[in-house]
């Protein structure tokens, strides 16, 4: 069985691919094999990887796109993939990680696609920041609990809930969402556009 989990994270953006990723496959059994490719530096010197991560296995570029989910679950094996001699230097999503894909999942081995490597590249800038815009314009910031008074785009976050009904109208609050973040969210409205904010955007903590 293929899902197709989203092509909706933001172009170049590894850090929403990251949490994208740790978030679309967290439920997924053992041995389920994920391919993700957010890769801005196709055709440079980063390693192309097959790893297992909680008992999954990923396939993509060495780039902190596995970091959440190795945060998240730990890391088990990365094996090296090697680039293929006819593929294009610019799609290496098809010419590369899909036939290492395609491979675990008929049961051939990690081991067998490549030399052990060092653990995959985390992500370089772990400051506070969002991560994720959702369907509804809740921001999913990369803090974990307490939840804690923020300041995103200028405006100050103060109000804090546990459900979306305990917010007040207009009035964005932190609560912990579902996945384990800190979110912000207005009721019945989008945080995002109210607070003006976006993927990537610096959170400042507030005493």
């Amino acid at each position: 069985m293929l899902v197709d989990v989203s092509h909706e994270v933001p172009r170049f953006d590894v850090s929403a691919g990251a949490f994208m990723l740790f978030a679309g496959t967290r439920h997924f059994g053992a041995e389920s094999v994920h391919l993700a490719v957010v890769d801005p530096g196709v055709g440079s010197s980063r390693r192309r990887l097959a790893i297992r991560a909680g008992g999954r296995f990923y396939v993509g570029p060495d780039n902190g796109l596995f970091a959440i989910v190795i945060e998240e679950v730990g890391l088990q094996d990365a094996v090296e993939l090697a680039p293929r001699p006819q593929g294009a230097p610019t799609f290496e999503g098809r010419d590369v990680f899909a036939p290492a894909a395609a491979a675990l999942a008929a049961g051939i081995p990690l081991s067998s696609l490549g030399p052990p490597t060092d653990p995959p590249k985390m992500l370089g800038d772990a400051s506070p920041r969002v991560l994720w815009t959702d369907g509804f314009g809740n921001l999913v910031t990369n803090l974990k609990p307490p939840v804690r008074r923020m300041r995103i785009h200028n405006h100050d976050i103060v109000a804090t809930a546990v459900t979306y009904a305990d917010g007040r109208p207009n009035e964005p609050f932190v609560y912990i969402g579902s996945m384990g973040y800190l979110e912000v969210a207005v009721r019945d409205a989008r945080a995002d556009k109210l607070l003006g904010a976006r993927a990537g955007m610096k959170v400042e903590l507030m005493p």
